[in-house]
């Protein structure tokens, strides 16, 4: 049988009302070497599992962390017996001890920050206004590079020998002998000048994210230990996620620093938590073969 783990702690919770998990089986605590796994009897399932059981997953993790420090793992860790949990808490003791140390009597408070994909891009002067890359790009095309990504050649332009055009060889569907067919040939110093834009603009949005980063850190300086940056693209938007270990004392001043922030910023900003230290714990385990 295979057990779905929570997370560690160090004391099994007795006494009260007992926690019930995913699919209503009941949390129990299996002890060795001075450390609990939390963990509910459950069958490992394929596929996505469904938010109620997502949810579920989630209250127990909470109500862990609620009543002690906990070492909170993502959905899915699944353990096959319990003689596989007592050696994963054998294995990692030492690291699993040194966490719940860290985390004891801490929160993860989250601020997701929602910034224009485009940012830091303005325009781009010295490209469009070359001769070659009119010849060559679209302007629009430079204003649609993802700075994040590498700017490829046009497609269906190859390099040619000399002159303006080049003859680039092609072979119809049937398979009948190669035609001939001129196509414009690529101008390298307008590809090249693109690619110098691109780089900038890569340079300039990190810098810009950079720069928001270390303003937020600052403004909640004395509020964290440790601290967490990581950003998304989602359709036409970056969000920028700030994760804080603070500590349970200073959650209600590290909301007021964040209102505070909010009236003299303009940014669009959602502040979260307090959660169990998701993010400030890196110690996966991987599913039972």
């Amino acid at each position: 049988m295979a057990y779905l783990l929570y997370g560690i702690v160090k004391d099994p919770v007795v006494g009260g009302t007992s926690i019930a998990g995913v699919k209503g089986q009941p949390v129990i605590f299996v002890e060795a070497h001075g450390l609990c796994a939390a963990v509910s009897e459950l069958d490992v399932e394929k596929g996505a599992p469904p938010v109620e059981e997502l949810l579920a997953y989630a209250q127990v993790v909470e109500a862990l962390h609620r009543r002690q420090a906990v070492v909170p793992m993502r959905y899915g860790c699944f353990l096959n017996g319990i003689p596989a949990i007592q050696d994963i808490l054998k294995a990692r003791r030492r690291q699993y001890e040194i966490l719940l140390a860290e985390l004891a009597g801490h929160v993860e408070m989250g601020i997701r920050i929602l910034l224009p994909e485009k940012e830091g891009i303005n325009s781009t002067p010295e490209v469009t206004t070359l001769p070659e890359a009119e010849a060559t790009f679209h302007s629009d095309a430079l204003f649609t590079t993802d700075p994040e990504k590498e700017p490829p050649p046009p497609g269906g332009l190859q390099p040619a020998a000399g002159g303006s055009k080049g003859l680039v060889e092609q072979v119809d569907r049937q398979g009948n002998k190669p035609s001939r067919k001129e196509v414009p040939a690529i101008n390298g110093r307008a590809y090249l000048a693109l690619r110098k834009v691109h780089y900038r603009m890569q340079e300039e949005t990190s810098q810009s994210r950079q720069a928001l980063i270390d303003r937020y850190i600052h403004a909640f300086s004395g509020l964290y230990t440790r601290h967490r940056a990581e950003t998304d693209v989602k359709k036409d938007t970056v969000i920028l996620s700030l994760y804080f270990l603070t500590p349970e004392s200073a959650v209600n001043r590290f909301r007021e620093a964040f209102g505070e922030m909010m009236v003299q910023e303009n940014d669009e900003a959602l502040l979260s938590g307090p959660w169990p230290p998701y993010n400030f714990v890196t110690t996966e385990i991987a599913p039972p073969k």
